[in-house]
């Protein structure tokens, strides 16, 4: 099984949520661990290509963001 995993943060004084892609670069090895192989990888493939699922999972956490800063 695969966990994907995403750095969120609030800002205190804008008072939102945001996905933070920058601290997501202290995975030096990847977001994404494989509980089988107990190894990490990365969303991005190369080639302007990524994870089918991390990019699903990108946008439900986009979407649940706006809704947790209001912005439906």
């Amino acid at each position: 099984m695969k966990q994907h995993h995403f750095v969120i943060k609030f800002d205190e004084e804008t008072k939102a949520w945001s996905w933070d892609t920058d601290a997501e670069e202290a995975f030096q090895d990847g977001t994404i661990y494989d509980t089988e192989t107990k190894k990490w990888s990365s969303a991005y493939k190369g080639a302007g290509e990524y994870d089918e699922t991390d990019n699903e999972l990108a946008e439900i956490l986009q979407t649940n963001l706006r809704a947790m800063n209001g912005d439906q």
